[in-house]
């Protein structure tokens, strides 16, 4: 048996805009995924199994000369898995030889109504398991930007951007002094983050100095040293990109009297957000609970590294 894993990842500056060549900061999580080859029992089928805690929450079960789907628990999560396991055959023809002797089980280390980057993570395993790049598998079956799967491997935060539909990425520092007072909020509306993100991105028309301004708010957030200035950083990429996509801000929807300042992670309206805030933790969380949000973590507790 061998073992696979990946991180988690949350996309701290240029949601939507990254698909547009604007520099984004990503950071990556202790919570992931891992992926464990099993002895097959059956060298005529592929068995997946995937696990949140003891809970399986996905299962399926492929032909192995055809890929072919035989059943599964949901008809939409095989069908993207069994797209990313012909890309691996195409990209490495010998992984379908590989396949033959194994079964597999995924284990999450998070829900996957999180956005935390499930799929993403899984194709950071499947590429390290076919032994093939995990980001030429991402942009042979996706159209998102790909800075999810870079960083599913990062050991620190990373600035991300695409330059002529190419990625380029680096690892980079990413441990603010202010870090005790940034929280992590998930607002607990299930949506399908990465398709979202790209028809959203998609119907942007940024001019080059929109692209600019949110590639100069990622620079300034990653060198900000007090909590007061990347509150104003928060804000106003908030802004920016409200006025861009016509979306209210969540500052606006969600939190009303905030003691701080609240920016969308990812997927504006359902994902995670940022709070930046110089309240107690308990008052914090006390204001959480009356808006009945109760998952979130503090920076420390979420963030891998920190």
């Amino acid at each position: 048996m061998k073992k696979f894993q990946a991180r988690g990842k949350l996309l701290i500056s240029a949601e939507y805009m990254v698909l547009h060549g604007s520099l984004a900061l990503a950071i990556p999580l202790q919570k992931g995924q891992t992926l464990k080859k099993i002895k097959s029992s059956n060298p005529s089928l592929l068995s997946w199994r995937a696990y949140h805690n003891e809970d399986r929450w996905f299962s399926a079960v492929f032909k192995l000369t055809t890929l072919e789907l035989v059943e599964s628990s949901d008809q939409d999560k095989a069908l993207d898995l069994q797209k990313l396991l012909r890309a691996c055959v195409n990209l490495e023809p010998h992984f379908q030889t590989e396949l033959r002797a194994w079964d597999v089980e995924t284990h999450l280390d998070f829900s996957p109504e999180w956005g935390f980057g499930s799929s993403s993570t899984l194709t950071a395993l499947m590429g390290q398991w076919a032994g093939i790049s995990p980001l030429d598998l991402h942009f042979s079956t996706s159209k998102g930007s790909g800075y999810d799967v870079a960083c599913a491997t990062a050991d620190q935060a990373i600035l991300y951007s695409l330059r002529n539909n190419e990625p380029r990425y680096q690892v980079v520092p990413f441990q603010p002094p202010f870090a005790s007072s940034l929280y992590f909020v998930w607002l607990g509306n299930k949506q399908a983050t990465g398709k979202h993100l790209t028809e959203m991105a998609g119907q942007l028309s940024p001019e080059p100095e929109d692209i600019r301004q949110i590639t100069s708010l990622t620079q300034a957030m990653l060198e900000c040293s007090n909590l007061s200035d990347f509150r104003k950083l928060m804000e106003e990429h908030e802004e920016n990109i409200a006025g861009l996509t016509g979306i209210k801000r969540v500052a606006e929807t969600t939190f009303p009297g905030l003691k701080g300042s609240v920016k969308s992670l990812g997927a504006w309206g359902g994902d995670f957000v940022l709070i930046a805030t110089d309240q107690e933790e308990k008052e914090l969380f006390n204001y959480l609970d009356g808006l009945g949000l109760q998952t979130r973590f503090s920076y420390k507790d979420l963030v891998y590294g920190s």
